[in-house]
């Protein structure tokens, strides 16, 4: 009967409930006198013992709750009565094992006592499992399109140093089974030469150098590009634009060696402009 329990407990996979039987006597070492607790031990899987430890306590829990309100309970009943109560009330609050088990902190992974369950059995409604679980879901929803924000991020960034430097970096997300683009190295600059810079029945030396003045106007072109290009540090800057400025020196060199060419053949001296950086003044 429930009111000679002593406890109740479980430990991994073994149940065992403590009873206080007048019947069965026994002295033992550890006492100084008799003693009429008698243990009752059951095995089985981790999980069937938790379930069983349950609905014991749930069924103890009952028999306090009846037990305190005595004025509702018929002055006599029979056994089968009480079992058919026991099963009726005790049933639901199997389906609370998940609950009792996350709200008792006293309780353990592996045992437990009727000592640390308590007398009261908490419970969490469904309704605030279902707003716990759509809070959580909206949260992963919107960690998952950050993550693939962050994601194309990377690759544009990725492509970018590709085309600097011509080797697409390890850093580059990939899917499964999806290969590296192949990406060519941007140069930055891109001009097509002239059809006269073909031999002709003209002058060899004059065409030489009207050859050699259009390519490097050319260069010239690059390197202004190369120069005006943003986002550069400082001394790379610095660099482009003093490499600009020697470009358009030696153009400047090149068209006085025409000139002087044609002033020497007879004929009339041209003046070809040369290129410079918008609102900067090259020495």
């Amino acid at each position: 009967q429930w009111k000679q329990l002593e406890n109740l407990y479980f430990r991994e996979k073994k149940f065992a409930v403590e009873v206080h039987d007048p019947r069965r006597i026994s002295v033992s070492r550890r006492t100084f006198g008799q003693s009429g607790l008698v243990v009752q031990t059951w095995y089985a899987n981790t999980s069937l013992i938790k379930s069983i430890w349950v609905m014991a306590i749930s069924q103890h829990q009952f028999y306090l709750d009846r037990k305190q309100s005595k004025a509702k309970i018929p002055s006599a009943r029979s056994l089968d009565d009480i079992a058919m109560d026991l099963t009726e009330m005790g049933t639901p609050k199997v389906s609370k094992l998940v609950t009792l088990e996350a709200k008792n902190q006293l309780i353990m992974a592996s045992n437990g006592s009727l000592i640390s369950s308590g007398s009261q059995d908490s419970e969490v409604s469904e309704e605030q499992k279902k707003e716990k679980i759509m809070e959580l879901k909206k949260k992963e929803k919107l960690l998952q399109e950050k993550l693939l924000q962050k994601v194309e991020e990377l690759k544009k960034i990725c492509l970018r140093e590709a085309e600097l430097t011509g080797k697409m970096p390890k850093e580059y997300p990939l899917g499964a089974g999806e290969e590296p683009p192949q990406v060519r190295r941007r140069v930055g600059t891109a001009f097509k030469l002239d059809d006269n810079l073909l031999p002709s029945e003209e002058d060899p030396t004059l065409q030489d150098l009207e050859s050699n003045f259009i390519i490097h106007q050319k260069l010239v072109e690059a390197a202004k590009k190369l120069a005006s290009e943003p986002d550069l540090c400082k001394n790379v800057k610095k660099k482009r634009k003093q490499e600009y400025a020697d470009a358009v020196k030696k153009l400047k060199e090149i068209e006085n060696s025409i000139n002087e060419y044609r002033i020497k053949c007879g004929k009339k001296p041209t003046q070809k402009s040369t290129l410079a950086l918008p609102g900067e003044r090259i020495p």
